[in-house]
């Protein structure tokens, strides 16, 4: 995360405390500090949108496969009356894309839970930030 410049606080210290504006600097700072938590706020969605569109790509990949497989195994057991070592092959191979299709739901509710977990965090911050603004106008 970037944290706020104060760069120009120093010099307006040697300048003296009669032209240091507190109040200002500090609302410039809550500004600064939002501003930042709004573009973090920005690539974490962006972040959960590209997460969503690889999900559904893996998905849609595994899902070709299993529908390929699933076919080969209609057709051999129409073809080959059940073919014993052909059948079980293409039965490991349907339970292992199973399998993968449940890991990759499984890890994409993960992965998004995450993220929406610091979305949270994100938003209640500037929700507090917000707050002390105003009750700093008040």
């Amino acid at each position: 995360m970037d944290y706020p410049s104060y760069d120009g606080f120093a010099e307006t210290l040697d300048s003296g405390f009669n032209d240091l504006d507190i109040e200002s600097f500090l609302e410039e700072s809550q500004e600064r500090s939002r501003e930042l938590l709004e573009k973090e706020l920005k690539r974490i969605e962006q972040e959960l949108e590209n997460r969503d569109q690889i999900h559904e790509e893996n998905t849609s990949e595994l899902e070709s496969k299993l529908d390929w497989y699933l076919d080969r195994l209609r057709t051999t057991y129409n073809t080959f009356h059940g073919a014993g070592e052909d059948v079980d092959e293409l039965k490991e191979k349907i339970e292992v894309l199973y399998k993968d299709i449940r890991r990759e739901k499984r890890n994409r509710w993960r992965d998004r839970q995450e993220l929406e977990r610091e979305r949270r965090e994100l938003l209640k911050e500037i929700e507090e930030l917000e707050e002390d603004t105003i009750s700093d106008l008040l």
